[in-house]
């Protein structure tokens, strides 16, 4: 599996994706793993994009979606920080490092 949760220390569930989101394939394991915490009542969602290489529509487009979602019911998604090279520049052109707030451990420990 490319895509695995966890729960952290402060409770908040850890979704680290080892695999480009620029494919119908891995953005639907994506979807699948994202629509499974909010089926669960999860609120808080941690995602580690450090595994990922690439990104396109078909990611942006999973996250834009559970961001609404999650934001609808008192939730919350974060980016594990910080971002770089291609992800961080794509995020940076959509503007979606404004939306999403970034999470780092070192400073919640």
């Amino acid at each position: 599996m490319k895509i695995t949760t966890v729960r952290n220390k402060e409770g908040k569930v850890v979704v680290k994706v080892g695999c480009d989101l620029a494919s119908g394939r891995d953005a639907a394991e994506f979807k699948d793993t994202l629509q499974k915490l909010y089926d669960e009542g999860e609120k808080e969602i941690v995602l580690d994009l450090n595994g990922v290489g690439m990104i396109n529509s078909y990611g942006i487009g999973k996250i834009l979606m559970f961001y609404k979602r999650f934001k609808d019911v008192g939730g919350k998604l974060y980016i594990k920080g910080p971002l770089q090279g291609t992800i961080k520049e794509t995020f940076q052109t959509i503007m979606l490092d404004k939306l999403l707030k970034e999470y780092r451990e070192e400073e919640a420990d």
